[in-house]
Parts: C-alpha cells; structure tokens; sequence
C-alpha cells in the first residue's frame, strides 16, 4: 500500500515532466534495484533525421547495460551511453533501453541528452528521473530494538534532568 503511494506521488509530481521532448518511461526508479527503463526518442525535424542520441545519467545512476533497435548499436562510457548508426526519419520515434541502478539518496535527478541531426545539428534536453526509497529486500536494513532503546534512554535522560531540577529548587527555596 505505502508503496502504491509512492509511486502514485511520483507520477502526480512528475506529470509536468512530460512536456520534456526526450522522455523517460518509467520516469522513477527505486534505489538500489536494477530497472529498465525506455527513452522515447522522436525525430523532431524533418526533413533532417536523429543519427545519434547520447544521454548522460547523473553521479549515482549507474548505466548495467543499454541495448538498440535494429541497425543501431550503443556504446556505454561512464556515465553515458550513445546510441548511433541508425536514422530516425520524418515525425518517428523510437525507444532506446537501457538498464541502470541507482545508489543514490531518493530525489530528482537530471538526465541530459543530446540528439543529433544528419545536418550536424544538436538539440540538448533534460528529463527528469526520479529515485524512490528502496523497499524490501533492496531496503536498508531496520533496526527498530537501537530506536527503542535510544527513546528509553532520551526519555530517562529528560526524567532525571526534571527530577534533579526539583531537587535543586527545593534545597535554593529551603536554604531560604
């Protein structure tokens, strides 16, 4: 249930993110945990064709493995994967894959890419790609027994501060 929460949080939240012209689908992942995920690619001016796209993932989103459509290949380097040998023509798109992981606190994180045109042009965009706190196996591990003996401590800390308060008023008030 908490997790449908999240995840439906996310998607409400990132709703704008999809004015972005290269996208990403699913547009979260969860830290920790191997995910594929898709970036929609469309060819965005005609007459001129997408030769080439190089997308860069932020310090922490670790790029496993990306794969291509028939007649591209991908290269990965670091951080950045391009894809390339293959045209995208007229109004087309298509979608490029690729497997990442994240280690990295829960957040929004920018993904850049870069499109080139057989003109040589290049158009740069950002999506955004979101990193949901791990859960259950993924989930750092829960140590409820250090929780509750840090409030019985906090909690005896504060009795015991009060009660020698008291004592030492009554003594101030009694040497009066």
């Amino acid at each position: 249930m908490t997790r449908a929460l999240v995840v439906l949080a996310a998607v409400l939240v990132l709703s704008p993110a999809a004015a972005a012209h290269v996208t990403i689908t699913p547009p979260f992942v969860e830290d920790g945990v191997t995910t594929e995920i898709a970036l929609a690619v469309p060819n965005e001016r005609p007459p001129h064709a997408t030769v080439a796209l190089r997308a860069t993932l932020p310090a922490g989103i670790s790029i496993e493995s990306a794969s291509a459509p028939p007649s591209w290949a991908a290269t990965i380097d670091g951080s950045t994967v391009t894809w390339s040998g293959g045209r995208i023509e007229g109004r087309d798109e298509i979608e490029l894959s690729l497997r990442v992981v994240a280690d990295v606190s829960a957040g929004t994180y920018a993904v850049t890419s870069i499109q080139t045109y057989d003109d040589g042009a290049d158009v740069q965009w950002r999506s955004d790609l979101s990193v949901l706190p791990a859960t259950g196996a993924a989930a750092a591990d829960e140590r409820p027994w250090e929780t509750i003996v840090a409030v019985v401590v906090g909690v005896g800390v504060i009795a015991g501060s009060v009660l020698l308060v008291r004592i030492l008023r009554r003594r101030t008030l009694q040497d009066q």
